[in-house]
């Protein structure tokens, strides 16, 4: 029988996760030598009852970034020329660089769109939202210091009765750790009061600049990396003493804020929701590249939101599990489940985005190969099937080239599923390794790790097929 005969008998795949966080290394930031939108420093606001005031952002908007809702071409009409917008699902910079393939366009809401001086207008129409305004989802204030948002109960029952996919997001008021820890706690009570447990996008710690007086005395934000870097290392501290995921809490900040103020790796490394109003997003993003959202105006109109505020701030966020794919070149996607420290392989964009709005946190295109579609045009000498097998009784999976480990692993129980993609002959070599503790199996192209993991209990099993 010949090897293409035997991927359409078997049709056969997925695999194996991995049960060991790998640590990759990281180069620091980019130094930063682009310009950038300044920093509004504005006057304080003034509290008459002694809490922070309501927030609005504290930098300045651009009057070019008046943007309409989405056409049927999906793209986004704009006013300015040099205004980034939306064309066939992407999104591209206002010099027409792609940011995002088969983006996600995604509105931030909170109170100001349906409240004024602190009373009721309108409260936004949620059916009409979902069902005419071409957004991805949205992202949802659940208030500031540990002030709830005068429209989060509506927003967020809402929204989980639509299944319109949503994240959250905090404005800090915090001057120290303690407040932080103290936000943290607020933050984490008020969501599981709420029922807040099954988002789509991350949990965003707002760390903006503000100024605000109380009886005299003037509160501003902290302005030293280090402490800035304290401050949220005890707000996620206490989010993750209540049960949630380290990996689901992010920043939000602008690109001015983490050129200064946040200026630390480490805020890097949570930076991945940054807003800048202009042509083009003047941050190199060294770590959160695949799944990094750019808010590139405060000026979108959405359908069903027409309150005291009707404008809002609006988004394109990237699809780590639409990146890197071609008409034959087939990417397969690296997760991390930071709950059960297993990794997952997939082709699949629709498994890829399931796992990451579960939690799992994406990694890396761990390499490539053929779609399955290619078939047709390949040969029996110019690839190799991957064959996927499950094992229902713990869950793993297992990917293999060899029709006997494959067959074998059938004949224990395993189940076998479907050909997860074809390898080609010549190319990268992709290791395996096999973990001697828990029976894992790990593939990468990385030839520092395949030598540094056997430390930690893995066993080398030399190369297990090849990349694109």
């Amino acid at each position: 029988m010949s090897k293409l005969n035997e991927i359409r008998f078997n049709r056969g795949v997925i695999f194996r996760a991995v049960a060991v966080a790998v640590s990759l290394l990281m180069l620091a930031p980019a130094p930063f030598a682009v310009a950038d939108t300044a920093q509004s420093s504005g006057s304080s606001v003034e509290s008459t009852d002694g809490l922070p005031p309501n927030p609005r952002h504290s930098w300045e908007t651009d009057a070019n970034q008046l943007v309409s809702s989405s056409d049927q071409n999906d793209s986004m009409s704009l006013q300015a020329s040099s205004s980034p917008y939306w064309r066939n699902g992407n999104f591209y910079n206002g010099k027409g660089v792609l940011f995002a393939t088969n983006g996600m366009k995604v509105a931030d809401i909170s109170e100001w769109q349906s409240y004024s001086n602190g009373k009721l207008v309108k409260n936004i129409d949620w059916n009409a939202v979902k069902s005419s305004s071409g957004i991805n989802g949205v992202i949802l204030r659940v208030g500031y210091s540990e002030t709830l948002d005068k429209s989060f109960a509506h927003n967020i029952k809402e929204v989980k009765r639509l299944g319109i996919p949503y994240g959250i997001y905090h404005f800090s008021y915090a001057t120290n750790a303690s407040e932080a820890k103290a936000e943290g706690q607020w933050v984490a009570k008020t969501l599981k009061s709420y029922g807040a447990t099954n988002l789509a996008y991350p949990i965003f710690y707002d760390l903006e600049s503000w100024s605000w007086k109380s009886n005299g005395v003037t509160h501003t934000s902290p302005s030293n990396p280090t402490a800035n870097q304290a401050i949220f290392t005890a707000f996620a501290s206490a989010m993750k003493q209540a049960g949630f995921s380290d990996n689901s809490l992010r920043i939000y900040t602008n690109a001015y804020r983490l050129r200064h103020e946040l200026n630390t790796d480490a805020l890097h490394r949570r930076a991945s929701w940054v807003a800048q109003y202009g042509t083009e997003l003047q941050y190199p993003y060294p770590y959160n590249g695949a799944d990094l959202g750019w808010q590139y105006t405060s000026a979108a109109s959405v359908a069903g939101i027409s309150g005291p505020q009707p404008r809002v701030d609006m988004s394109a966020f990237r699809n780590p599990c639409t990146q890197g794919a071609s008409s034959t070149k087939k990417p397969v996607y690296r997760l991390f489940n930071p709950n059960s420290a297993k990794h997952h392989y997939t082709v699949s964009s629709q498994e890829c985005q399931v796992l990451v709005n579960l939690g799992w946190k994406f990694e890396t295109i761990a390499f490539y190969g053929y779609q399955t579609s290619a078939i047709a045009k390949l040969h029996d000498s110019d690839v190799k099937a991957v064959f996927r097998e499950y094992n229902p009784n713990d869950g793993n999976h297992n990917f293999t080239t060899s029709v006997i480990e494959h067959e074998t692993l059938a004949s224990k129980g395993w189940k076998a599923e479907d050909i997860a993609w074809l390898a080609p002959l010549k190319g990268t070599t992709v290791y395996r390794l096999y973990n001697v503790y828990n029976g894992e199996h790990l593939y990468t192209t990385d030839k520092n790790e395949y030598n540094t993991l056997p430390r930690y209990g893995w066993r080398q099993e030399g190369t297990a097929w090849m990349s694109l």
